[in-house]
C-alpha cells in the first residue's frame, strides 16, 4: 500500500516539476479556496477591483496597507480605504511573493502591519503581479533578502496557504491555520514565467 503511495506522489512531483510557475501557482492556490483573477493590464485590474467590491456589498469597509503599490494602483478608490483595520470587512494588500508549490501568498510585517493575521479582516483583496511568483518558500526568502537592506529587512513573514473556512474540525493539515477568504488579482507584468 505504501509502495502505491509513495509511486503516486513521486509521479505527482515529477508532473508539478514541468508544468509552468504560474499554472502551479493558479492550481494550487484555487485548490485551497483562493479566488483568481489573472489580468494583462491595469485597466482590469480597475475593472476586476470594482466587481469584487460589488460582490462584496456595497456598504463594506475596507482598511489597506497603504503600500505605494496600492496607493499607486487604487489612488481612484482611496476614499474606500479610511476605516481603520479593526473596524474593518475587508483587507487590500501587496505581498511579496506568490509561492506556487503551495499556492501560498507571502506577506511581510511591512503588509500586515506588524499585526498577526487573525487580527486582520476575514477577507482579503492581495495585489500582485507576475514577477513575485516564486517556486518554494525557499526562493520567497532569497527575493526577500535581495529586496531589504539590513535595516528595512521585515521583522516577520508568514505564507497564507488556507482560503477557505474549515468547517471539519478534524483536519489535521489545517487545524489551528489561519484561513481568510481571499481574491488575489494578478497582473502580467512580464513576457514568460518559468
Amino acid at each position: 500500500m505504501n509502495f502505491f503511495r509513495n509511486l503516486f506522489k513521486k509521479r505527482d512531483t515529477l508532473q508539478q516539476s514541468t508544468i509552468p510557475i504560474d499554472e502551479l501557482f493558479a492550481r494550487n492556490f484555487t485548490k485551497r479556496g483562493g479566488k483568481f483573477i489573472y489580468c494583462i493590464s491595469e485597466v482590469e485590474v480597475q475593472e476586476t477591483f470594482r466587481q469584487i467590491v460589488k460582490e462584496l456589498g456595497i456598504t463594506i469597509k475596507m482598511s489597506s496597507n497603504s503600500s505605494a503599490v496600492i496607493n499607486e494602483m487604487f489612488e481612484e478608490n482611496e476614499a474606500l480605504f479610511s476605516s481603520p483595520i479593526n473596524e474593518a470587512d475587508v483587507y487590500l494588500s501587496d505581498c511579496e511573493c506568490l509561492v506556487a508549490d503551495v499556492g501560498g501568498i507571502m506577506f511581510s510585517s511591512h503588509q500586515m502591519k506588524h499585526k498577526k493575521i487573525d487580527e486582520l479582516p476575514e477577507t482579503f483583496i492581495v495585489f500582485a503581479k507576475t514577477s513575485q511568483l516564486v517556486k518554494d518558500i525557499a526562493q520567497g526568502m532569497r527575493t526577500i533578502n535581495k529586496k531589504y537592506c539590513d535595516n528595512q529587512k521585515p521583522t516577520g513573514l508568514m505564507t497564507l496557504q488556507n482560503f477557505i473556512q474549515e468547517t471539519d474540525a478534524t483536519n489535521i493539515e489545517t487545524y489551528g491555520v489561519s484561513s481568510k477568504e481571499t481574491y488575489l488579482i494578478l497582473l502580467e507584468n512580464i513576457t514568460s514565467v518559468s
